[in-house]
């Protein structure tokens, strides 16, 4: 009784598992395929390292403005009500004395003020051409954000193909050491093999099996990291296409030329120049006098209802042109001018260094790009060879020609051979999507 009631158990268990394996195969095989240019999409929308290169691109543009750089004035309403009661006592001079008990008196004003500088050396115009280059600056930011967004995403998403393509042949080596593990338990049943070629197939076929998990515990890992960039929940579940397109050559004069006129680093370094140029007129312009106008519409009224005057009212306008000369003042803004052509002079040597460095990188890449391509024709072939290689070992392995190592060596050389062909075709994809970068110009799907 005992035995038939633990049989029942364990036949719900292997139920509640072989249910619970079919659920992870069905949300497995509903997950949905994601094309790469839906992916870039998302990207664009929800990533946020984005969101916020948007949002300081917008606050750059509203601190673009004729008020914030200086060219508008600056109007002010002001109001006040004062009053006391006081008790006084007057001495005169002649003898007399006046006395007053809670003598009162009532003031109030108010007024208009209005505050413009008509010249300031130029100062104004300067920081006008400072805002319009830092909202330039930070739009350059945001296409700079967004191509290493982008290639980040299109990356990834060629690497998980890739490590998908990857998975199908460590698969593939699993079932092989499965059908092997199969034969050497024949053989050893009907006397033809040795017991020791069932233990190395079973060990052969439990690496194989491992792999396998590590494989796809690998492309679990890439899925996060593409969920991350889309800015959205890590756990969701996606397919992506296998075929990753040709890769495209460049050579080196194309690419020099491009990224001096495109690259966003290049392109963001010309601007920061521009910025030390600006940042050293308007140190300039403390040597300019300053000339204000100021413009006051005012009323006032004061009663004293207990004296000699009970009522005085003042009502209009009043003007005035303020003139400030610099004459001396302790040197500072002929520092400061020397200090802004040193920034300038250091931004400018800046400039030139990132040109050299990214022709540099240039040169490497099409380099690798070039290699990469070569590697690829070859591994593919290699891989081709030695799928058929694996093939026709199984078959003589069936029959005894060949033996157990033989076959295993069989099987690792298909394994390496595809491993160095996808490799080939992500280094290539790589070293393609940076050359895109640097000439500015990255290719969306």
């Amino acid at each position: 009784m005992m035995k038939n009631r633990w049989g029942i158990r364990f036949r719900g268990i292997g139920i509640v598992i072989f249910l619970s394996s079919m659920h992870n195969y069905s949300f497995t095989q509903s997950a949905d395929t994601l094309k790469l240019s839906e992916a870039i999409r998302i990207g664009l929308e929800n990533n946020f390292s984005l969101r916020i290169a948007r949002n300081d691109e917008q606050v750059a543009r509203n601190n673009n403005t004729l008020g914030n750089a200086g060219f508008l004035p600056k109007v002010d309403l002001s109001s006040s009500a004062s009053g006391y009661s006081y008790n006084i006592r007057q001495e005169l001079a002649n003898g007399s004395t006046n006395e007053y008990e809670r003598y009162r008196s009532n003031t109030v004003s108010g007024g208009i003020q209005l505050t413009w500088t008509l010249f300031d050396g130029f100062a104004m115009f300067a920081n006008r051409n400072r805002l319009a280059s830092l909202e330039e600056l930070n739009s350059m930011n945001y296409q700079l954000k967004v191509e290493d967004v982008v290639s980040a995403i299109i990356l990834n998403y060629y690497t998980l193909s890739a490590e998908k393509q990857l998975l199908d042949i460590y698969k593939e080596i699993m079932k092989l050491s499965a059908d092997r593990l199969k034969i050497a338990r024949e053989k050893a049943a009907i006397g033809t093999s040795y017991q020791l070629a069932v233990m190395q197939a079973e060990v052969d076929y439990r690496t194989d099996s491992a792999q396998v998990l590590r494989q796809e515990n690998r492309l679990k890992d890439i899925s996060i990291s593409i969920n991350k960039l889309l800015g959205r929940d890590p756990t969701i579940r996606f397919e992506v296409e296998k075929n990753i397109p040709e890769v495209k050559l460049y050579d080196l004069p194309t690419v020099a030329e491009a990224l001096k006129a495109s690259n966003k680093e290049i392109l963001i370094s010309k601007l920061n120049v521009r910025l030390k140029e600006i940042a050293l007129q308007e140190v300039q312009a403390g040597r300019y006098p300053r000339v204000t106008l100021s413009s006051v519409y005012a009323y006032s009224q004061t009663s004293t209802p207990e004296g000699s005057t009970l009522l005085n009212r003042n009502i209009g306008p009043s003007y005035g042109l303020t003139i400030g000369i610099p004459i001396f003042n302790g040197f500072n803004t002929n520092r400061n001018i020397s200090n802004a052509k040193i920034y300038l002079e250091n931004q400018l040597l800046s400039y030139q260094a990132q040109e050299m460095n990214l022709i540099a990188e240039a040169v490497k890449l099409t380099n690798s790009l070039t290699l990469a391509n070569n590697l690829v024709e070859i591994e593919k072939k290699s891989a081709s060879l030695a799928k058929q290689n694996s093939d026709i070992s199984i078959e003589k392995y069936r029959v005894g020609l060949i033996s157990d190592l033989e076959l295993r060596d069989a099987q690792i050389r298909y394994l390496n051979a595809e491993f160095r062909y996808q490799n080939a075709l992500i280094q290539a994809k790589s070293a393609e999507i940076a050359i895109q970068v640097l000439m500015g110009n990255l290719q969306m799907p």
